[in-house]
């Protein structure tokens, strides 16, 4: 960032990547007033990914931007449901009745390819401009440079680096020279068409006269965890094992990581006969090692406080505002999601997340999308909370204790 860059009400900001995270960030700050250009290394000609879910809070900020979910094709999430990994005998059923209403937004999913799409529609929409092939050399935060592997360097006031996980860029950020915790886990992910699944014999007594939604199981033998649920008007099937990692998998972080169907299979030990049906029925496979809603609530915060901006706004000053307004939401979610994966204690988990939250802590372990899960994060407005952050833009010491809301009680009634 550069404070002397820009005498006036408009910012120059560049993102690097043009990921759903970065899209999102073109878009609130186009919203903002802002001039926005992306730098993207690909050139979407191959795009690829897996489903992704879309919970209530996350549907607030694309429903206030515009998204055309039908366009999107989106599948809607009425049921959670867990079986026997042996015999299929159904275990849990949890239904997703009333979430709309008590939150103002249904569970959802996309195939991430749609959900791009849609999103790469707004930002041109917007004004902002997409550079494809552009791949990004170096960063400099401070004073506002990127450096493109092509030669050119760019000054902007105001830069947003979401690029993915694996950025290149994120220990200088942190001033941290290794930043990245690796997993013990890996996934094998890969669509298949519900109809192929359907036609089997094999399969279908698991779907069959079902609502659309998730379905698990679990090996607590060999940790293997599988998850499938559809997407795109419910015509393909997404599908997850996750499973430990084997040794030359564990710096595998790209969709681009290829495994075979033989890979998936071998990690199905001791379950039911229609796991195994359901990989074979893949016409490829990916290994993804386990690190988007809470990409679009940063996106909203930075919609709100860099809106209605003043030549005499101080960007740095902002930029301490929007951590105290995120950090705390953004590291605890990240901490509760990947603790299952970690086989971390209930001990370990809320020491980590004491760092960043005091308030009530979530239950845990807990099953997701239950019920403490959906009051501790679902009811969270980024727009709403952001406002009430913006009131202290020019307060000493930022961000009072208590001003914001970062959850809800999962123990209220």
């Amino acid at each position: 960032m550069d404070e002397k860059h820009t005498p006036s009400n408009l910012l120059h900001c560049g993102i690097v990547g043009a990921g759903i995270a970065g899209l999102a960030a073109a878009i609130a700050l186009r919203r903002a007033g802002h001039e926005v250009d992306i730098y993207e290394k690909s050139s979407f000609k191959l795009e690829i990914g897996a489903a992704i879910t879309i919970t209530p809070n996350g549907n607030l900020v694309l429903d206030r931007w515009g998204f055309d979910a039908e366009r999107a094709q989106e599948t809607l999430k009425l049921q959670f449901r867990a079986v026997d990994h042996k015999t299929l005998q159904e275990q849990i059923q949890l239904r997703f009745d009333g979430v709309a209403e008590r939150y103002g937004h249904a569970f959802n999913a996309y195939h991430r390819v749609d959900m791009h799409e849609e999103m790469r529609r707004l930002v041109l929409e917007a004004g902002a401009a997409i550079h494809l092939g552009q791949p990004v050399a170096d960063i400099d935060c401070e004073a506002g440079i990127i450096k493109l592997q092509s030669g050119g360097q760019l000054h902007k006031d105001l830069l947003v680096v979401a690029d993915g996980i694996n950025s290149p860029f994120v220990s200088s950020i942190a001033d941290i020279p290794d930043p990245f915790y690796r997993t013990k886990s890996s996934t094998y992910r890969t669509l298949i068409p519900v109809s192929k699944l359907m036609a089997d014999p094999l399969i279908r007594p698991l779907f069959e006269n079902q609502s659309s939604g998730f379905l698990a199981t679990m090996s607590s033998a060999t940790g293997t965890f599988c998850m499938l649920y559809p997407c795109r008007h419910d015509k393909l099937m997404n599908f997850a094992y996750f499973h430990v990692a084997k040794e030359h998998e564990k710096d595998k972080q790209s969709w681009h990581s290829p495994a075979t169907i033989e890979d998936a299979v071998n990690v199905l030990e001791g379950f039911h006969p229609a796991f195994e049906a359901i990989a074979r029925h893949a016409e490829s496979m990916n290994c993804y090692v386990v690190g988007s809603c809470m990409g679009l609530e940063d996106a909203a915060a930075l919609e709100i406080l860099f809106s209605k901006w003043q030549a005499t706004d101080s960007i740095s000053k902002r930029l301490e505002l929007y951590n105290q307004l995120r950090r705390p939401r953004s590291a605890v979610a990240q901490l509760t999601s990947n603790a299952g994966m970690h086989g971390q204690t209930q001990a370990q988990v809320d020491a980590a997340v004491r760092e960043f939250w005091k308030g009530p802590p979530m239950p845990y372990p807990v099953m997701h999308w239950s019920a403490p899960v959906q009051k501790f994060f679902y009811g969270y407005n980024a727009f709403a909370e952001a406002e009430k952050a913006m009131k202290f833009k020019d307060a000493e010491g930022g961000l009072p204790d208590g001003v914001v809301q970062h959850f809800g009680d999962p123990t209220a009634a």
